[in-house]
């Protein structure tokens, strides 16, 4: 079963353009999307989920650029 979307996503979701909306479907493919709306959940639920999908592969993508960061600047030191 999928989640709700936390309010915060939801409201977000609710103010993108239509523009906004299909190049987010589109950065998760349209397959995985059209998926998502079959599920009986409003479009807009479903956006507010990608978004929140999207900012937590950033929060892990960020992560891993520190890492490797830190790692160079030890290697660099010494």
């Amino acid at each position: 079963m999928i989640s709700l979307p936390k309010d915060e996503y939801l409201q977000k979701a609710k103010g993108l353009s239509e523009l906004a909306s299909n190049k987010l479907a589109l950065r998760f493919g349209r397959k995985y999307f059209d998926e998502l709306t079959t599920t009986r959940i409003q479009k807009v639920e479903v956006l507010a989920l990608l978004l929140e999908m999207e900012d937590e592969q950033l929060k892990e993508w960020r992560q891993a650029i520190g890492k490797i960061r830190a790692r160079n600047t030890k290697d660099r030191s010494g």
